[in-house]
C-alpha cells in the first residue's frame, strides 16, 4: 500500500506559506508595539492590523492542509528582527512582502501543475492581500521620503490630540 499522499507537494507549499505568515505577523506585531509606544498612532494601527491579517492566513493555509490530510508545521520561518527606525522597517516590510508574492506565485504555479485548483486560488487570493500589504508600505515610506520627521510628527500630534479628548 502506498502511503504518499497526492497532494504533498501542496502540503509543502502551505506549510512553507505558514511559516512565512507567522515570522511576518510576528514581525509586525512588534513593529506595532514599536510605533505604538513613540506614538505614531496611525502607522501603529496598520501594522497592528497587516499582522492580524497574516494570522487570517494562517487559519486559511492550515485548513486547506488539514483538508488535504496533512500535518499543520507551525513553525515561523525566520526569527523578528529588533528595528527602531520606522523607515528601516517599512523597508524591511517591503522586502518580507515582495519575498512573500514571489513565494506565492511560485506556490500557484506548483499547485497548478499538480492539478490542485483549490490551493492554486488559496495563493493567488492571498498574493492579492500581500500585494496591497507592499503598495501601502511603499506609500508610507515615500511619505516619509516627502515629508520627513513632519510626517511621524503630526501622527504624534493627533495622537496627543486623542488622548486629550
Amino acid at each position: 500500500m502506498n502511503n504518499t499522499n497526492k497532494y504533498q507537494k501542496s502540503i509543502d507549499c502551505l506549510n512553507d506559506a505558514i511559516g512565512k505568515e507567522i515570522s511576518t505577523s510576528l514581525q509586525y506585531m512588534y513593529f506595532h508595539v514599536r510605533m505604538e509606544d513613540a506614538g505614531y498612532e496611525y502607522l501603529a494601527a496598520y501594522f497592528h492590523k497587516v499582522a492580524i491579517e497574516e494570522m487570517r492566513h494562517i487559519e486559511e493555509f492550515a485548513e486547506r492542509i488539514l483538508f488535504l490530510q496533512g500535518d499543520v508545521n507551525m513553525n515561523p520561518a525566520f526569527e523578528s528582527r529588533q528595528i527602531t527606525e520606522v523607515p528601516d522597517m517599512l523597508r524591511l516590510a517591503m522586502k518580507i512582502e515582495q519575498s512573500t508574492i514571489d513565494s506565492y506565485n511560485e506556490a500557484a504555479r506548483i499547485t497548478s501543475e499538480i492539478k490542485d485548483t483549490v490551493t492554486h486560488h488559496i495563493f493567488q487570493s492571498i498574493t492579492q492581500y500581500e500585494e496591497q500589504h507592499l503598495d501601502n508600505f511603499r506609500t508610507e515610506l515615500q511619505n516619509m521620503t516627502d515629508y520627513g520627521d513632519k510626517y511621524l510628527a503630526l501622527q504624534s500630534i493627533g495622537r496627543s490630540k486623542s488622548i486629550a479628548k
